[in-house]
């Protein structure tokens, strides 16, 4: 029996499975392309499914081809209410699929919600699925309560899947995020350092799990340990693409905040390396958490052409209101920080992040990287040290209640209906 599917959803899609004749084998690998949420990835994955017609496939994936063909063409919203929609009705293989793409495509949104209801969905599902395609649906919603702020149950979904498949980085991932949530930093580092895996070059997040990694040693207050942490695992690439130069910016930029001027200067080099890899995204940028990351590091290069560059191509892709309320303030944000601005960073900081749903994608341990550098443009401000930022961040360590940056992020008309369903399937929060 074929698991394509799972492996896809393992993160774990071996290319050497793929057979380029079958159109089902097209329609996962251009699933796995839109994943990415690379502008060259989304045009490899048009071409993929124009080619293949839909009576090729079973009846139950015509829909999905279109859902992924929407997202690839860049409709995401549409392309994530086709697989909702889709799962409802679906099961076993198909069930996967669909739920795992609509995971992401929430993911991407930035929809905790959505994602809780997708989650629901899919352990509603598992018993029409193979054993390890269960245990793949316990690790996608272990994230999804941990986004939630269900983080009792996202340690059992998680430890479920992991039961199951050992092998689960997605589900460790997940109850990684549940430990420094909570700031239980060295249970987090112990967790990574043990995967049953290792960290070997080929293994699926590797670079974002030593980012994490390293987040734990920030919140330990060891900033020359996450330093080296950054120079000899974060920046060991093993693939081109944004994500892996988006984990080095992320965690650069948290160095800058909390360290002083010895450290920056320290940095300089780092910055103009990573600079120049995000040069390779920048003429083709289409997704604005990846846009934000690289102002990043262009504003720290005092690269100004190129980030000049992100914020137009920002704003002729994105709708005017979210790109002058959201876009827009963190871009203006960000390059005031880097200049050393610091009211004006605070202030446009502070008017993005007054919304209640951010709606730029990523987790929620990742948007903390706005909140900081609001946060650490105020310390300078008062005169205080940015450092004291690591006690300011505490979240609440009661098993199921969200912190105040999770709280009510649902968009309008579905609030309340995930978690309401939560003791439905046996894993609400104690």
């Amino acid at each position: 029996m074929e698991n394509i599917v799972e492996d896809l959803v393992a993160l774990r899609l071996d290319p050497g499975t793929v057979r380029d004749t079958d159109p089902f084998h097209g329609l996962v690998v251009a699933a796995e392309g839109v994943t990415n949420m690379e502008a060259a990835r989304l045009r490899e994955a048009t071409e993929i499914l124009e080619a293949i017609a839909p009576s090729a496939l079973a009846p139950e994936y015509r829909t999905t081809r279109e859902a992924v063909l929407s997202w690839a063409r860049g409709d995401l919203v549409s392309a994530r209410e086709m697989l909702a929609s889709g799962l409802r009705d679906s099961g076993g293989e198909h069930a996967l699929l669909t739920g795992f793409l609509a995971h992401m495509a929430d993911f991407s949104l930035g929809d905790n919600e959505g994602l809780l209801e997708t989650g629901l969905a899919l352990v509603e599902l598992r018993s029409t699925m193979a054993r390890r395609a269960a245990g793949l649906s316990d690790g996608l919603f272990a994230f999804a309560l941990e986004e939630c702020g269900h983080y009792a149950a996202a340690i059992s979904s998680a430890e479920r899947a992991m039961s199951i498949n050992h092998d689960d980085v997605y589900a460790l991932h997940a109850k990684v995020h549940v430990l420094q949530r909570l700031r239980e930093f060295e249970a987090a580092k112990e967790s990574i350092s043990r995967y049953s895996n290792g960290w070997g070059e080929t293994e699926p997040m590797r670079i974002h799990m030593w980012w994490h990694f390293a987040i734990g040693l920030l919140g330990e207050g060891e900033l020359d340990e996450a330093l080296r942490c950054y120079q000899l695992e974060v920046r060991r690439k093993t693939r081109a693409g944004a994500r892996e130069d988006l984990d080095a910016v992320a965690l650069l930029w948290r160095l800058e905040m909390l360290g002083g001027p010895e450290l920056s200067e320290m940095l300089v080099p780092h910055w103009l390396t990573l600079a120049e890899a995000w040069a390779a995204y920048a003429a083709d940028p289409n997704y604005i958490f990846n846009d934000l990351h690289a102002a990043m590091a262009f504003a720290k290069a005092e690269d100004h052409r190129r980030f000049d560059r992100i914020v137009t191509s920002c704003r002729a892709r994105e709708s005017s209101e979210f790109f002058h309320s959201v876009c827009r303030p963190l871009f203006d944000g960000i390059a005031a920080f880097a200049q050393r601005d610091y009211a004006t960073s605070a202030r446009e900081m502070s008017f993005a992040l007054e919304r209640q749903q951010l709606g730029i994608g990523g987790s929620k341990v990742q948007q903390k990287i706005f909140h900081w550098t609001r946060d650490a443009a105020d310390a300078h401000l008062r005169g205080s040290n940015p450092r004291d930022l690591l006690s300011s961040h505490t979240h609440a360590r009661t098993n199921g209640v969200m912190d105040n940056d999770s709280e009510d992020h649902r968009p309008h008309g579905r609030a309340g209906s995930g978690a309401a369903r939560l003791s439905g399937v046996g894993i609400a929060d104690s």
